[in-house]
């Protein structure tokens, strides 16, 4: 998870949304409409994007998942977090 491997425990039934958010406090990653339609919820899963809220987190075993938070480069911050701070 954003470079760091993480071994969570989390009801079978969890999104992968829910427990970035509550287990881990990766806020960054947004509840937004549940319905495949606005994106707040977009990670990355092994490099390719996925929507968290519809991803039952222990399908994610051994992938690399990446959040908005880690996405920046040391200090730097990436264009897609300018973005959401603009």
């Amino acid at each position: 998870m954003n470079q760091q491997p993480l071994s969570i425990p989390a009801d079978t039934q969890a999104s992968l949304l829910d427990v970035l958010r509550e287990q881990l406090h990766l806020t960054g990653t947004k509840k937004g409409c549940d319905h495949e339609q606005c994106g707040a919820c977009t990670v990355h899963i092994d490099g390719q994007t996925a929507l968290s809220s519809l991803t039952i987190a222990h399908m994610v075993t051994d992938k690399k998942i990446t959040t908005i938070e880690g996405l920046a480069m040391g200090e730097q911050i990436h264009p897609m977090q300018e973005g959401f701070i603009a």
